[in-house]
């Protein structure tokens, strides 16, 4: 039982710690370019391009909240949001033309497909919050049924 529950808090972390990735990812990158003469630059597309990255994480963590019958359902709603963004995303993009280059695109056709992106993006920093948490109460239930430590009397 105590290995289920250390294999059990293994996956919550490692899938909380490749969902949070390539969100911080871009952010480092962009520090690590400050001293170059373009400054700081911040490539906000990066967490959709290691996106195989994340899918892993989920995968991880939705196993972690299915075998510790924590939160199962404020995870299984940040995946969704997080899968169903970037769908939408990907579906306004063909349907406004955006994905084909179309000359006079307006600026509403943008905003569109930047939301539905951003709702996946939103989706994703909750997953690691869920991930976090649920670290955290695998941790504390540890914690809680270890037995307890003798103590040393003063003879």
């Amino acid at each position: 039982m105590k290995k289920r529950r250390e294999r059990t808090r293994i996956l919550a972390l490692i899938g909380t710690v490749l969902v949070a990735l390539p969100l911080l990812a871009p952010f480092v990158f962009g520090l690590l370019r400050v001293g170059s003469p373009r400054g700081f630059v911040l490539d906000y597309l990066m967490p959709f391009e290691v996106y195989p990255v994340t899918l892993v994480g989920v995968v991880l963590l939705l196993w972690a909240t299915i075998r510790a019958h924590v939160r199962k359902g404020a995870a299984t709603v940040a995946v969704t949001g997080m899968i169903g963004g970037l769908v939408l995303g990907s579906v306004a993009a063909e349907a406004t033309g955006i994905a084909q280059s179309v000359e006079r695109l307006e600026a509403w056709k943008y905003a569109l497909t930047g939301a539905m992106f951003a709702v996946s993006v939103l989706a994703q920093i909750a997953l690691v919050a869920v991930g976090a948490l649920l670290s955290r109460d695998l941790v504390e239930a540890s914690a809680d049924t270890a037995p307890p430590v003798p103590r040393a009397t003063g003879a």
